[in-house]
């Protein structure tokens, strides 16, 4: 994961706790497994796919990326490269993180193929007693139509 701290600073042990909490859940899709991933979120995060699917929790979310990583059309793609992630520190005690990622062979529910899937995701972490965990976090894909003309 290219991980970017965004222009102004931020302590040296917060960007690398942030990093590390990104890398375990990129490691997470790489891998196609949920092991670890409620220990990245907070009891009571929110979090929302690009088709609109939302769970809150740790449990939750992590029992739904489980069964989406067994999932045989979503387990056809793989990342074409490791996940960008810029970190901007709003205040000493939260973070917003942006990803960025694409991913190839990707399938729909009924076995169509994808074409290169650019996914964007916005995250919002809180540091806690025991560390950094996301506490909001929302997936987005990118198009190619537009609304604005050239």
């Amino acid at each position: 994961m290219t991980v970017r701290p965004y222009p102004g600073g931020m302590a040296d042990e917060d960007l690398a706790a942030i990093g590390d909490v990104m890398r375990r859940l990129g490691t997470a899709f790489a891998t196609l497994s949920a092991d670890g991933v409620a220990d990245l979120y907070t009891a009571d995060a929110d979090w929302t796919n690009a088709f609109g699917t939302s769970r809150r929790g740790g449990p939750e979310i992590a029992a739904y990326l489980a069964d989406l990583f067994a999932d045989r059309h979503f387990a056809a793609g793989r990342p074409l490269g490791p996940p960008q992630a810029d970190i901007r520190l709003l205040t000493p005690e939260v973070a917003v993180v942006k990803t960025y990622l694409e991913r190839a062979g990707q399938q729909t529910s009924d076995g169509a193929a994808m074409p290169v899937r650019r996914n964007f995701s916005l995250k919002v972490l809180t540091r806690r007693p025991d560390g950094w965990r996301i506490a909001s976090d929302i997936y987005m894909d990118a198009r190619d139509d537009t609304t604005l003309g050239g």
